[in-house]
């Protein structure tokens, strides 16, 4: 009966508290270590994650996979590329466009220097012949020049058979056709407005062309190679002047000799 009433009274004394104490105790312990060691994970993740990033674009920016407990730089606008000149090129650029200008220059004086000469020998022939006043020798233009032969001092009023006294032209042309064999010729034949109409010249057209053509046979007889002469009749279409008085139509009346260097 004593010792009941002993552990009666040893048990409303609340010694139990203790032990309860110490497993609260254990537990918190417990969830402390569970806490620390999710921590330490997630700190070893986030490290794992930098260095993949890393790896992968370099330092930690805004395009990173992972979203990491920071907040990332704003990534500015990049300007489009510029291209980059150096100042050598540009001058080499320069020098060149110079150089090219330059040698253009040359040529261009070269050519008109030779165009000049040619003239000048043309005008010498002409002015020792008959034909000095019946001939023109114009400037040279676009590659070309044209000596205009007045018509009525070549033919004879509705014939297409030319004047022999009007050989020595034809013979000076050939002889400086032959001296620059890098020209070729082309010969027209023109009219006034006048129609004629006979058995052999049903037109203006007939006679400029047979007496443009008349006078190509007569040079390629002289020598000149067929290739680099070629014979067109125009008639009335390419007029000087207008056809409204005597003098006019009397410029209209020409046979005209165009020169120009042959392509190379």
């Amino acid at each position: 009966m004593n010792t009941k009433k002993t552990l009666l009274e040893e048990d409303d004394s609340g010694g139990w508290i203790y032990t309860f104490a110490d497993l609260m105790t254990l537990l918190l312990v417990f969830f402390v270590l569970l806490f620390s060691l999710s921590s330490v994970e997630a700190e070893r993740f986030e490290k794992a994650m930098r260095s993949l990033n890393q790896a992968l674009q370099g330092d930690d920016g805004a395009n990173s996979v992972i979203d990491l407990p920071h907040e990332a730089p704003i990534k500015t606008d990049v300007p489009e590329e510029i291209e980059e000149v150096l100042p050598a090129t540009e001058l080499a650029d320069d020098a060149a466009d110079k150089a090219n200008e330059n040698e253009a220059e040359n040529q261009n004086v070269t050519i008109d220097n030779e165009w000049s000469k040619l003239t000048d020998e043309f005008e010498q022939h002409f002015q020792v012949s008959i034909a000095e006043n019946a001939v023109d020798v114009g400037t040279p233009k676009d590659g070309k020049v044209t000596i205009k032969v007045k018509g009525d001092v070549l033919f004879p009023s509705g014939s297409a058979e030319f004047n022999p006294e009007m050989m020595t032209v034809l013979d000076s042309m050939v002889l400086l056709l032959k001296q620059n064999s890098d020209l070729k010729l082309s010969i027209h034949g023109h009219t006034d407005d006048i129609p004629i109409e006979t058995t052999r010249f049903p037109s203006n057209w007939d006679l400029s062309a047979i007496r443009a053509t008349n006078v190509l046979r007569y040079m390629v007889r002289g020598g000149l190679q067929p290739e680099r002469v070629s014979a067109t009749g125009y008639g009335e279409s390419v007029p000087l002047a207008p056809n409204d008085s005597v003098i006019n139509r009397a410029k209209n009346r020409r046979l005209e000799f165009v020169l120009e260097k042959k392509a190379e």
